[in-house]
């Protein structure tokens, strides 16, 4: 039995973060902090081509610098694939290179400076190949990438079938309420609308770069000190890919300096393991920024055809997308089955009785892509709300009110056909239209734009455990990494809620992947839902155990004892939580187990909520310059667990759209990235803050422990759309390409 705690007080007092004296003390031990007995540092040497066959690699005389110990190539090592679903990037690259920073040789020396020199001195004869792009990656001669594909290691069911050897991901989501195809309901259509749009890749932007420590100890268990939020997770890949047993491989994540998505990939840990083997020493990596920009996991760029059928009213009849998702080298960095994002489901706030949506990931000679914040969904709905306007414009028909129209309810199916729960789409958007004021005139050169967003709230399975300790503190042992955004804090908020003790009683502790409380990963915004529910299940049970030694111990009646803002009381009898523990703890230990598992059965409905902007922005017809004056944002919220945290996550998710919308692109030419460090790649900062409101729809019927909902990756997905929406309002100018930079506004209102 779950307790039920309606918006308790524990909640509404001021929030501490569990980490935050740790963090600003300076004393929050990051990976890159990590100091060992005998450590050497790695250093490589990487490809300088984009596609080349390696015709030799000349470690002579990198082995012979000063303090070096190691010296290690792909020869060496054998066929070693790394990735979090499909194992398809070589940690040393072998017979090709297929990126600019693929690694070529490994050096272990004394510090990194000397493992650096040496690498330099490795000298690799190419023969070039031809550059495979996505213009002609899918034609009929074109080079393969990965023509050895079908024998690398898949974790999971067998990789799905594609119609292309270059195209390492497919997805295909049809269905239809009316037994009729898109082309069927496109022939007898009123309107049929075509539109197509791009977006850029993206750097994820976390403060810390990933680094590892990884070492062989004395019972000869591989052990691993990383950056990567997901433990569990990359204790099977390396279990994969170097062919040893989970049980000997122990994960310790760290402090996580942000994630956004991208640390769910490991890199270096692997190349490590074979350096750590070869000298008996730890071995240390972290990366630069330049190698992150360049050779890492980037958001994808996607080219997206959009195509809706509209009846006279302005009903969505039938929609289809194609999308072809650059994925970039390697596939490595994708953990979804299909080995696409869902960047082909556009429309996903819509009612649409009829769909196709088609992606292809497509290998090329580019940075590989992989997950950030919200994976797919910042281009699906740039596309699909952009969409979704130049309807509106087009049927004359005010762009709230075609949402209006259109938007989904209770319980009906998405464009992929899972049913919605419980949808707030209107509510959202009335919130909107009368929020913003959005009937009333603007001056010449200013426009408004409206933006529709909708995020599932992440399902999983994970569980935490519970015990009294010695001197009155509650531990709570969890698996879960901490990557910034409060997940420690989710704990012990909701464990003092329903146990109704002080915050300050209940301790969290993080265990390696050998501990009792394995979890698959923070991603997917899925941490306060899902790890929330099990802290609340395993208080309720810690709860009820507690009240049952407590009669014990005190001698009152069983069944009468209740545990009440930090005290036991039974009828006129009370104690202090101190008191009654100090008699608990005496006897055998208290300890219980909280688990949920939030997977969906097949045919049940979703778990989803929905968000909006209104944006308005001012357009510089001489520059094309973009300057955003205002932005309104209307939130579909359950139970705020912490409110400070809350309202970062929204705070953090407008400037990770703006960011998208107006500035952030990893341009790349020639297979080379161009900008390859943080003073080329441009990321938004405080002075490009604007004037910013959220009106939150408080619904305390969220899936999440209390009520709650979900934050992470809700409102950053929607505000490129609304800034270019707003543009066109302003000016006239139709971006279809994302971001919006000032160039881009200038050749739009100069065609």
């Amino acid at each position: 039995m779950i307790a039920v705690v309606d918006r308790p007080d524990l909640l509404q007092v001021p929030e501490y973060r569990v980490e935050g004296p740790l963090k600003v003390t300076g004393s929050a031990r990051y990976t890159a902090d990590v100091r060992m007995p005998g450590m050497l540092h790695l250093a490589y040497a990487r490809s300088d081509r984009p596609h080349a066959r390696i015709v030799s690699v000349d470690v002579s005389a990198a082995k012979q610098a000063p303090g070096v110990h190691a010296v290690l190539t792909g020869e060496d090592i054998g066929d070693v694939r790394l990735g979090r679903r499909l194992l398809d990037w070589p940690a040393l690259a072998r017979d090709r290179v297929r990126i600019i920073g693929d690694r070529i040789a490994a050096v272990a020396a004394d510090t990194l400076e000397q493992a650096e020199f040496a690498a330099n001195l490795v000298v690799v004869a190419y023969e070039d190949l031809p550059l495979v792009t996505l213009d002609n990656a899918l034609s009929e001669d074109a080079p393969i990438l990965h023509p050895d594909i079908d024998t690398y290691k898949f974790l999971g069911n067998k990789r799905p079938q594609t119609p292309h050897a270059n195209i390492h991901g497919y997805s295909l989501v049809q269905k239809s309420e009316t037994g009729e195809s898109v082309e069927e309901i496109f022939a007898r259509a009123d309107h049929v609308f075509e539109h197509t749009f791009s977006a850029a890749r993206e750097f994820q932007g976390f403060l810390e770069p990933r680094a590892c420590v990884v070492w062989i100890d004395e019972e000869g268990r591989v052990r691993v000190i990383n950056t990567n939020k997901s433990p569990a997770a990359i204790r099977q890949q390396l279990a994969a890919a170097l062919e040893l047993p989970e049980s000997q491989i122990v994960v310790d994540a760290t402090f996580i300096g942000g994630d956004f998505g991208g640390k769910g990939l490991s890199i270096d840990e692997f190349t490590c393991f074979f350096l750590a083997r070869a000298t008996g020493r730890p071995i240390k990596a972290v990366m630069s920024y330049v190698d992150e920009l360049q050779a890492s996991n980037s958001r994808h760029s996607a080219i997206m055809k959009l195509r809706t059928a509209v009846s006279a009213e302005g009903k969505f009849l039938a929609h289809q997308c194609e999308a072809i998702i650059d994925g970039g080298a390697y596939a490595a960095g994708k953990v979804g089955p299909t080995l696409v994002v869902p960047a082909h489901n556009t429309l996903s706030g819509y009612h649409v009785p009829v769909t196709r949506l088609e992606a292809k990931a497509v290998y090329t000679n580019s940075i590989p892509g992989g997950s950030m914040r919200a994976p797919g969904d910042p281009q699906s709905m740039f596309a699909g709300e952009c969409h979704v306007d130049m309807i509106a414009k087009a049927l004359g028909i005010d762009p709230i009110e075609l949402r209006r129209r259109n938007c989904l309810r209770d319980d009906e199916p998405s464009v992929t056909g899972e049913r919605v729960h419980r949808s707030r789409a209107v509510e959202v958007l009335d919130a909107l239209e009368r929020e913003s004021k959005w009937s009333e005139a603007l001056p010449a050169g200013t426009g408004r734009g409206v933006a529709l967003g909708v995020r599932h709230i992440g399902p999983g399975a994970t569980s935490v455990v519970m015990r009294l300790l010695p001197g009155g503190e509650v531990e709570v042992i969890t698996g879960v990494a901490d990557q910034g955004g409060g997940a420690h804090t989710v704990l012990r908020r909701v464990a003092a809620a329903v146990m109704s003790v002080d915050p300050r009683r209940v301790v969290i502790r993080l265990v390696d992947t050998s501990g009792p409380a394995p979890d698959p990963g923070v991603g997917g915004q899925r941490i306060t839902h899902v790890l929330g529910r099990a802290a609340q299940a395993g208080a309720t049970e810690l709860k009820s155990r507690l009240e049952e030694l407590a009669a014990e111990a005190m001698g009152w009646p069983a069944g009468e004892v209740r545990l009440e803002q930090d005290r036991f009381v039974a009828g006129d009898n009370s104690a202090s939580f101190d008191e009654v523990a100090e008699q608990i703890t005496k006897g055998p230990p208290v300890e219980v187990q909280g688990a949920y598992d939030a997977n969906h059965k097949p045919g049940e409905p979703g778990e989803f909520e929905f968000a909006g902007y209104v944006v308005q922005v001012t357009v510089d017809p001489e520059t094309g310059g973009i300057h955003v004056d205002d932005v309104l944002l209307v939130a579909d919220v359950g139970t705020i667990i912490n409110p400070v945290a809350h309202q970062g996550q929204l705070d953090g998710g407008l400037m990770f759209g703006i960011g998208a919308a107006l500035m952030e692109e990893l341009s790349i030419q020639d297979g080379r990235i161009t900008t390859p460090t943080l003073g080329e790649y441009k990321v938004p900062c405080a002075m490009d803050t604007p004037r910013f409101r959220t009106v939150l729809l408080h619904d305390p019927t969220g899936p999440g422990p209390l009520g709650a909902k979900a934050a992470g990756e809700l409102t950053n997905t929607s505000v490129a759309p609304a800034v270019a929406n707003a543009v066109a309002a302003a000016c006239g100018a139709r971006i279809t390409q994302m971001p919006l930079t000032a160039e881009r506004v200038l050749e739009a209102l100069s065609s």
